[in-house]
């Protein structure tokens, strides 16, 4: 049986960057540290927080196009 393809949330322990991705990679996208691990449930839910101050910002046009 293939295993649904699931993103899943990481953390690197050097800079704190939180992200989601399909595996836990080797390397921080971020800093490019070997420190990235599978985020605790009070970085999820962190993460989440950011994302929805992140879309009300944009949704008041504090951001212009990209």
């Amino acid at each position: 049986m293939r295993e649904k393809s699931i993103l899943k949330m990481c953390t690197c322990e050097t800079c704190r960057y939180t992200f989601r991705d399909f595996i836990i990679p080797p390397a921080c996208p971020d800093c490019g540290k070997d420190t990235v691990r599978k985020a605790t449930a009070s970085e999820v839910r962190e993460y989440h927080k950011y994302q929805q101050i992140l879309a009300e910002e944009i949704r008041l046009g504090l951001y212009g196009a990209v």
